[in-house]
């Protein structure tokens, strides 16, 4: 058998607009293009985006729902592909699971792909960041998993959420976004940021977090509240021009799709002072002239309304 290993690409942006501290990016090697999302009915980033690789799509697919149940050991057949596919594939696989599966909050970014000795089936044991299990040392053997340190975090995460309601989907979509804002700050030295702090654990559960757990963490809610949304990756410049990584979303209400930057909405002074202020100024707008974030051109993100939300 033989052992392949990737790492997945994490988005920690540059440094807030207003803020002083830059926080380059925590790019841990290799990115994809990036994908899916579990609840949003009208736009299933995942399918659109691995459309054209049958293999990515069930591996995505097949990882996904072994993820979910908490599985140290998941097979897929790869009968009739090369190498070069089953690595592609896994990896762009992965990686959408990283950035649109908020819920898969325990996954380590390095993981590990054993394909057997006649080339018809790759086994992928999931191997779990610090905290949520003990990882394999070879990667050709499965991981121990402590489902009750993951089950236990997704109730704190689940018990957040429950405490941001509206009437209307807007109401909830502001109410996720100030209740994000409002219980997280950004860390003092990003570049050092936990795995939580990478995750929707970061904001919903700790209470500091970077770009991609704020991103993450408004998802990981919109999924849970049934409301359409997206994590988009891409590129930033903040308004004293450091250019780094950064992860915002998308969301959509009455139809057409908003971004909506948590992070950039929650500015800090430098050194991440315990005064938190909300902002509105990245809250539901459309398409942006002369936007300072870029998204990844490799991804087929939904289209953004014209103009920004204007509430009732």
């Amino acid at each position: 058998a033989m052992v392949l290993s990737m790492a997945v690409s994490t988005s920690a942006g540059p440094g807030k607009p207003g803020s002083s501290t830059p926080s380059t990016k925590t790019e841990q090697s290799s990115s994809s293009s990036k994908k899916s999302s579990s609840s949003s009915k009208e736009y299933d980033l995942c399918k659109t985006q691995l459309a054209k690789d049958k293999l990515a799509l069930s591996m995505h697919n097949t990882f996904l729902s072994g993820l979910k149940a908490n599985k140290d050991k998941i097979t897929v057949s790869i009968k009739g592909y090369t190498e070069k596919q089953v690595y592609a594939a896994f990896q762009s696989s992965l990686q959408m699971i990283f950035d649109e599966h908020p819920e898969i909050f325990w996954l380590d970014t390095m993981q590990n792909l054993v394909v057997s000795s006649d080339h018809k089936t790759l086994t992928f044991y999931p191997r779990p960041a610090s905290g949520y299990g003990t990882a394999s040392k070879d990667g050709l053997t499965a991981s121990k998993l402590n489902t009750t340190a993951i089950k236990n975090t997704t109730a704190k995460m689940n018990e957040a959420v429950k405490k941001m309601t509206g009437s209307t989907t807007y109401e909830q979509v502001k109410a996720i976004h100030d209740g994000i804002i409002n219980k997280t700050q950004y860390p003092a030295n990003p570049d050092k940021a936990t795995h939580n702090q990478h995750q929707a654990v970061g904001p919903l559960v700790e209470g500091k977090a970077v770009c991609d757990g704020y991103a993450k963490a408004f998802k990981y809610a919109c999924d849970q509240k049934g409301i359409p949304c997206v994590i988009v990756v891409g590129n930033a410049t903040n308004n004293i021009g450091e250019k780094g990584t950064h992860a915002w979303n998308y969301v959509q209400v009455d139809g057409k799709w908003y971004q909506v930057d948590t992070d950039w909405d929650d500015p800090q002074t430098k050194g991440g002072n315990s005064k938190s202020y909300l902002i509105y100024d990245y809250f539901m707008q459309g398409a942006v002239k002369g936007d300072k974030r870029v998204k990844d051109s490799t991804v087929t993100y939904p289209t953004l309304s014209t103009s920004n939300y204007k509430a009732a």
